[in-house]
């Protein structure tokens, strides 16, 4: 049976460390690629989509944002003050209320070259990935139809990107899991909120591979892959 993916949580709390120093200055969904926004790329494709009930959830220079509702009047904030001395299940807290109905989780770093990686209709919960030879990134394979073997590093797997969707049933599963962690000290408020739906708790979801092109989606992991790109932040600071 399909179900229809009525909003989206968009993670955009954290500080990009990486890509230093044009974050000093800027939130890295913000930052400028050929004179587009990256997180511009990810609303436009969720617009596309039907999918207009966007939450941002924001924390590093969270004014910052704010400049959005210019263009996207529509758009909804939560804010993580927990950021520094968490890992991203805070923003996934911030948000938890959220995660209901049929919902995307993404983040917010990443340039969308193929807006129909993004769709309206799915048939199950599912993770967005492209097939890899080899990567060090992280990665899932796939076993009866379903992604398992969540780490960092392998080979003939599919490289993650950090766009997912969930069934309406597994989002009432999420809220407990999430929650659960959290709630379980210390160690789980450091982990990514990925992990409890593919490590932690994974007997309680069937994910599938949502398998697109390489090209489709770019994540700038440094401010070395940004000048790749963009040449004009070559001599950026100087």
């Amino acid at each position: 049976m399909m179900y229809e993916a009525k909003r989206a949580i968009i993670l955009a709390a954290g500080f990009g460390s990486r890509m230093v120093p044009v974050t000093l200055d800027t939130p890295k969904p913000l930052v400028e690629v050929k004179g587009t926004r990256i997180i511009d790329t990810l609303l436009e494709a969720l617009l596309e989509a039907g999918i207009d009930d966007i939450t941002i959830v924001r924390g590093y220079k969270k004014e910052c944002f704010e400049g959005l509702l210019e263009k996207y009047p529509t758009l909804k904030f939560r804010d993580n003050d927990l950021y520094e001395s968490t890992n991203s299940i805070s923003s996934a807290m911030a948000a938890l209320d959220l995660i209901e109905g049929g919902c995307y989780i993404c983040e917010a770093d990443l340039l969308i070259n193929n807006p129909d990686v993004i769709r309206k209709y799915h048939t199950s919960s599912d993770y967005l990935c492209s097939f890899a030879r080899q990567t060090d990134d992280w990665c899932l394979s796939e076993k009866d139809g379903m992604a398992v073997n969540y780490r960092k590093g392998g080979e003939e797997c599919f490289n993650c990107y950090g766009i997912s969707c969930w069934s309406p049933e597994d989002c009432e599963r999420l809220r407990a899991d999430i929650q659960e962690v959290w709630d379980g000290g210390e160690g789980g408020r450091k982990v990514f909120w990925e992990f409890v739906p593919l490590v932690l708790c994974k007997d309680n979801y069937e994910v599938k591979i949502h398998e697109c092109q390489k090209g489709d989606v770019t994540e700038i992991d440094s401010f070395q892959e940004l000048i790749a790109m963009d040449p004009t932040y070559k001599h950026y600071g100087k």
